[in-house]
């Protein structure tokens, strides 16, 4: 089996939640992040970070997509999301693929274009909305 290599796009709160989990197992990671100030501003830490759009298949090579066993798609735009899942699958067909996505119906839509797995962001406050209601109604 070829070590691991997990490209993580977008550098915003779920990005950096990823990467400090990667990191902490020791995997092999590159972030592909589109604001050019971010990118400078991670590059001096020694982050594994490059500047692009990963809707873009250049981009996605220079991140090592052939060799990628994991992709985390974290950006929080589902068209855009969509696109890169489409791309993704398209350049790597055994790569594990992850999306964030806003409604059940754009999760849906990753997973025809490609997505092993979604985070539907409206069943995660649902399900919180479920337990914090829940709590007070206990108390």
């Amino acid at each position: 089996m070829s070590p691991r290599h997990i490209i993580i796009v977008g550098f915003g709160l779920s990005g950096r939640t990823t990467v400090n989990a990667v990191i902490e197992h020791h995997i092999s990671y590159t972030v592909i992040e589109m604001n050019p100030a971010t990118v400078e501003r991670c590059m001096p830490g020694g982050l594994n970070i490059i500047q692009g759009d990963a809707r873009d298949a250049e981009i996605l090579r220079q991140a090592g997509i052939e060799r990628a066993t994991d992709v985390a798609v974290t950006v929080p735009t589902d068209d855009v999301a969509l696109e890169i899942v489409e791309l993704a699958r398209k350049m790597n067909p055994t790569a594990r693929i992850i999306a964030r996505c806003t409604f059940v119906s754009g999760g849906m839509e990753a997973s025809k274009r490609g997505a092993d797995e979604t985070i539907i962001a409206e069943q995660v406050v649902a399900t919180e909305f479920g337990r914090m209601i829940t709590a007070a109604l206990e108390r």
